[in-house]
């Protein structure tokens, strides 16, 4: 028999009946409430969470969903939920094995059942593990010995490693490295707190473990990830996903609940932040039903002892990922000197400024103009990601047309150069492009139109990169609001070097490009040097005429 809707608006989902079957016999994990029934319904956001991720095709019976996330700010006992989530892909009925006589569909265990939960150490392991290790090995046998008569492995929950299943199978919590966890056969992965997977041997774990998921087709293996906000920057596991949720990137087979303060954050503002806390926090902050209490949320942010900035407060309680206090400039900033629509007409006055590569970095061409400052693309290559950007090389001969062509379009009055593995290019464009005219105490003189800037002089670079530091928060300096320079901006941190406020990559190795913030500081110096160095904005044809001597 088909799958027959028994309300209006039923999906077909096993979900229904592990909801159920959770109330009845599971029960609250460690915390205040612990040892007291489960009541999904009085959370609609899990209850929903649970239903959309137990969605089956009617066709066939199989699982829509190979893996889940349930990105919800600290506090909100999503890894509480995760596990009692494991405690029935242990041993309620999670897979589909038919339609009733009534068109529902019905649900048995997973035969052999392999549940792993991820951390990034013991201790936070158990965020998950100890909620399943407590209701499956302490409280369960007693209240329900049908069930939980024959799990074996916990005498105390809170050091509990592995739990032996009656029917076969195990649940274990891994902390250790990617290696270790090869040859697994996951039939259900928990990658606790993804946003504190931020290194190459966390990455390695939990890339290796989701392969794992794939070894067991008629278990029918799914992964359900937790997070908070993660630090922008860090290119944790949860920033790579957020990052793919956020463009519609994740497959169909993805369900998120993701929960995230609207709007500005501003923490200094009470009533709007108690606003948002409630909202994000949803049923937690219930006068009525919640365990957690605005105000007291509301003073752990202000309190520098707990959270250190506003964006450590925002991620951790209001679900929003931020960069961290050694973010060169703020987000915010960089984003509120935008003036996205204004354009740059030929033949304006510009300086230029130039940040080559050969094959990682992106290589930036910008422009300012000379009479505000205002900060544009005027040309830039990236590596393309995955296969295509193999072997890839920037296409040099279009970089060099594109300077070329700037050169006839715009009035360029003096343009900066990194020269590094540029230097022939830069040189051969310096002889060709020629100088530009200025009158200084009423006499003529010329500078070169493209100079060689090399970027390793630190005591140069740190001051044109305070210049664009101080005269974007100033207002002083706007920019067109381009959406890969503002990505560079976002990726941008402080690096100190003695009393020099340079900047970097979060790390070395990283993928996130910061190439256009060093081409505006670099076209925002060369302004400043050509305005010093006597420059006006009078037509070049009304400045007297050149006069070589006999």
């Amino acid at each position: 028999m088909p799958f027959v809707p028994a309300f209006e608006g039923q999906v077909c989902s096993l979900g229904y009946t592990i909801v159920d079957w959770l109330n009845e016999y599971a029960c609250h994990g460690p915390g205040d409430v612990m040892g007291q029934p489960l009541d999904l319904g009085s959370d609609p956001e899990i209850e929903d969470f649970i239903i959309a991720a137990y969605e089956l095709d009617p066709e066939t019976g199989r699982r829509k969903k190979r893996r889940g996330v349930l990105s919800m700010p600290k506090g909100r006992s999503k890894s509480e939920k995760a596990g009692i989530i494991g405690v029935a892909e242990a041993l309620g009925p999670v897979r589909f094995d038919g339609f009733d006589a009534n068109g529902q569909p019905v649900g048995r265990p997973v035969t052999s059942p392999f549940i792993r939960c991820l951390a990034t150490e013991e201790k936070q392991a158990g965020n998950t593990f100890q909620n399943i290790a407590y209701i499956m090995g302490e409280w369960g046998p007693d209240a329900h010995p049908d069930i939980y008569g024959g799990v074996r492995g916990v005498r105390d929950y809170m050091r509990a490693t592995a739990i032996s299943l009656p029917d076969g199978g195990e649940c274990v919590l891994s902390t250790a490295g990617a290696a270790s966890k090869d040859g697994g056969k996951e039939t259900f992965l928990v990658p606790d707190e993804v946003h504190l997977y931020v290194t190459a041997e966390l990455r390695d774990m939990y890339a290796t473990a989701l392969r794992n998921t794939g070894k067991r087709k008629h278990a029918e293996p799914w992964a359900l990830l937790t997070t908070t906000a993660c630090r922008l920057g860090e290119e944790s596991v949860w920033e790579v996903l957020e990052r793919m949720y956020r463009k519609g990137q994740l497959g169909d087979d993805w369900i998120v609940l993701h929960r995230e303060a609207k709007g500005r954050i501003d923490i200094t503002d009470r009533d709007r932040t108690l606003r948002q806390l409630r909202d994000v926090y949803g049923v937690a902050m219930d006068p009525e039903r919640g365990w957690m209490v605005a105000e007291d949320v509301y003073s752990d942010m202000l309190d520098p002892t707990v959270c250190r900035d506003e964006a450590e407060a925002a991620r951790y309680f209001l679900n929003r990922s931020m960069a961290g206090s050694d973010a060169w400039i703020a987000k915010n900033i960089h984003d509120r000197q935008a003036r996205p629509g204004e354009k740059v007409e030929l033949g304006t006055a510009i300086s230029i400024g130039f940040d080559g590569s050969l094959n990682d970095d992106t290589t930036v061409l910008r422009g300012c103009r000379m009479s505000d400052g205002f900060l544009f693309k005027l040309g830039s290559w990236a590596k393309p990601q995955g296969a295509a950007g193999a072997g890839w090389s920037v296409p040099r001969n279009e970089v060099l047309a594109r300077i070329r062509e700037v050169h006839r379009d715009y009035r360029v009055v003096r343009g900066y150069y990194d020269p590094h593995e540029w230097r022939s290019d830069i040189e051969t464009l310096a002889a060709e492009l020629g100088h530009e005219r200025y009158v200084v105490d009423g006499k003529t003189t010329e500078m070169p139109r493209v100079i060689s800037w090399p970027t390793s002089r630190d005591v140069a670079m740190a001051g044109a990169l305070n210049r664009l530091h101080t005269d974007l928060t100033n207002r002083v300096t706007w920019h067109d609001g381009d959406k890969e320079a503002s990505d560079h901006y976002g990726n941008a941190y402080v690096w100190w070097k003695g009393r020099l406020r340079l900047v970097r990559k979060e790390n070395p190795n990283s993928a996130r490009k910061i190439d256009t913030v060093v081409g505006d500081a670099l076209a925002l110096e060369a302004r400043a040097d050509a305005i010093t160095a006597g420059w006006t904005d009078a037509p070049v044809e009304e400045l007297p005429p050149l006069v070589f001597g006999l």
